[in-house]
């Protein structure tokens, strides 16, 4: 029986096929190795930057608690009721319902905050508000000590969860310290930053204490338990390493610290998610080398003689490419006898260097769209932040004259007839109209009568007191109110802001107009009716106008209490 491989074709064929496995084989452990070593690189990257963002995000958080902790402690309701809230009768009772009232309705507006208190600049507690578990007596003096500057405890076990506590000092008009106000964080907060969308649900990230204890523990592991860096294996803070956690999976990580508490960020993702394209890869890379060895197997065995100068071209091509060269194509030559399955081989070969080629670029501009999308994206949401912001301010501004609006001034009122009613402190309510307004519109033009609103606006909120609640009303209207002062003082200060206006050179600027800008101005008192208090007011008004305008005109309750009727008061 003779020997098969004694033919040319088969040893051709055995040649051909063991060059193409070797072939195949070398360039799929370099595509891989390739792919790899990329995919790696741009762990090494993008683990380090999901850390660094992660921990700007939550200094942030916690400078934006600070901040609005010291706005409170800054109210003039907080710095007003502090020194009255140990006193007795009327007064200390009115001073800790304010207090007590303006601090539930922070803790509605900011639900991060679990509970304040405010204590005296000796640290004894005073005032307490918040839902849940109330802190025991001595807790604050265990945990803080009072400091002339805002600063946040580190982390402590409240009930069923991890809180902090801000502290900052209230000053009075002379920056001294009349007490403090402490604020319970509640760091469940904290779970929406600590994800990151740019690895994957399967990454995880986790914050370790000064102690090293973790804050956030990984399911499956004892609060207890501890974690330092040596993990990692990490030489340096931001370093990747690939490592098994504390359940012995085999997972890639990077830790960050946190100086503002000396903690410490650590992110993990199983090393199966993280190296997940490599393992496709490999899958098409082997069907791919699978069909080219039995696609050459069966050509080669139809290759003669004469196809040694062809088959040296493609091993030398082949070698090229395991090298690292890119897109090698071979060139046919036609003149050569019999080599029509050499040239299919060649043709074929070229399409696979050229689509490798292809491949290697496609993933390389994909990377460059992903990160160029990623950083659009983060800057619209810090525009689209920062819009929001505005639109909360204008939503209860008004846009010509930068006063309250109607809207602001209707819950305002809301809040100040409730209160009043609660406390029988007295609350005026003082409207203001511009005299022949319509007349200096049609003579000036729109622009001219939208400047003197502005004007009249700019001279309104010089002329009230810094307890007054100025607003625009409505057109040329405007409304003031006058918390804590009677119908007498009121009225004052109606006839006040009358004189202010009538004395202000509001026309300086167009030279031909001799008369001045007045207004007209109701007042009327507040008795437990929020809707008669308007219509009061509102007819006071009218009357004014109905009396010559450039006055004010009190409405007084009639001699027999079944109605008010207005009265011009007098200075």
């Amino acid at each position: 029986m003779s020997n098969p491989l004694r033919s040319l074709a088969a040893r051709i064929t055995l040649l051909v096929s063991a060059a193409t496995v070797l072939s195949s084989l070398t360039v799929s452990w370099v595509s891989v190795e390739s792919l790899d070593g990329f995919l790696r690189q741009k762990v090494d990257q993008r683990f380090p930057q999901v850390a660094s963002r992660i921990v700007h995000e939550l200094d942030q958080w916690y400078a934006l608690r600070e901040r609005e902790v010291e706005v409170f402690a800054g109210s003039a309701i907080l710095t007003e009721s502090a020194p009255q809230l140990d006193a007795r009768g009327r007064r200390g009772d009115r001073a800790r319902d304010e207090a007590e009232q303006y601090l539930r309705y922070v803790l509605e507006s900011f639900p991060q905050f679990e509970r304040l208190v405010i204590t005296t600049a000796e640290g004894r507690t005073q005032l307490e508000v918040g839902q849940g578990q109330a802190l025991p007596a001595d807790f604050l003096a265990a945990n803080t000590k009072p400091a002339e500057h805002t600063r946040i405890s580190s982390s402590f076990r409240h009930g069923n969860h991890l809180s902090q506590i801000a502290s900052t000092p209230m000053r009075d008009g002379d920056h001294r310290t009349i007490a403090h106000l402490y604020a319970l964080i509640d760091m469940s907060h904290l779970d929406a930053m600590l994800k990151s969308g740019e690895l994957g649900d399967s990454a995880n990230v986790y914050i370790v204490d000064q102690d090293q204890h973790f804050l956030n523990p990984p399911v499956g592991i004892a609060p207890e338990t501890t974690w330092t860096d040596s993990q990692t294996e990490q030489e340096h803070a931001m370093a990747v390493a690939y490592y098994e956690d504390l359940l012995g999976e085999e997972v890639i990580g990077t830790s960050l610290p946190f100086p503002r508490f000396d903690w410490t960020l650590v992110i993990e993702q199983p090393y199966d998610e993280a190296f997940a394209p490599i393992l496709s890869s490999m899958s098409r890379v082997v069907g791919l080398n699978l069909a080219i060895v039995l696609s050459v197997g069966l050509l080669a065995f139809r290759i003669a003689g004469s196809i040694v100068k062809p088959l040296k071209a493609l091993s030398d091509a082949a070698s090229r490419l395991t090298h690292g060269e890119r897109e090698v194509e071979i060139e046919i030559e036609e003149s050569v006898h019999g080599t029509e399955e050499v040239h299919l081989l060649t043709k074929t070969f070229n399409e696979m260097s050229r689509g490798l080629g292809r491949s290697a670029r496609a993933l390389e501009e994909n990377q460059q769209e992903i990160e160029k999308a990623n950083q659009e994206l983060v800057a619209k949401n810090e525009e689209l932040s920062n819009v929001n912001l505005v639109l909360e301010q204008l939503s209860i501004t008004d846009g010509l004259t930068k006063l309250h609006n109607h809207r602001y001034f209707q819950d305002a009122i809301l809040a100040e007839s409730k209160r009043a009613t609660r406390t029988g402190d007295p609350l005026c309510l003082v409207l203001i109209d511009i005299d022949y307004f319509k007349k200096w519109n049609d003579r000036l033009g729109h622009a001219g009568g939208d400047e003197i609103l502005r004007r009249i606006a700019e001279v309104l909120n010089i002329a009230c007191r810094e307890t007054d609640l100025l607003a625009r009303y409505g057109g040329e209207e405007f409304a003031l109110l006058a918390i804590d002062t009677d119908l007498p003082g009121a009225a004052a200060l109606g006839e006040k802001i009358r004189q202010t206006v009538e004395e202000s050179d509001l026309l300086s600027d167009v030279p031909s107009e001799q008369e001045s800008v007045t207004i007209s101005v109701g007042v009327a008192a507040y008795a437990d009716d929020r809707m008669q208090l308007f219509t009061d007011a509102d007819a006071a008004l009218y009357a004014a106008k109905d009396a010559g305008r450039n006055r004010v005109i009190v409405a007084r309750p009639s001699t027999d209490g079944s109605h008010i009727e207005p009265r011009e008061h007098a200075d």
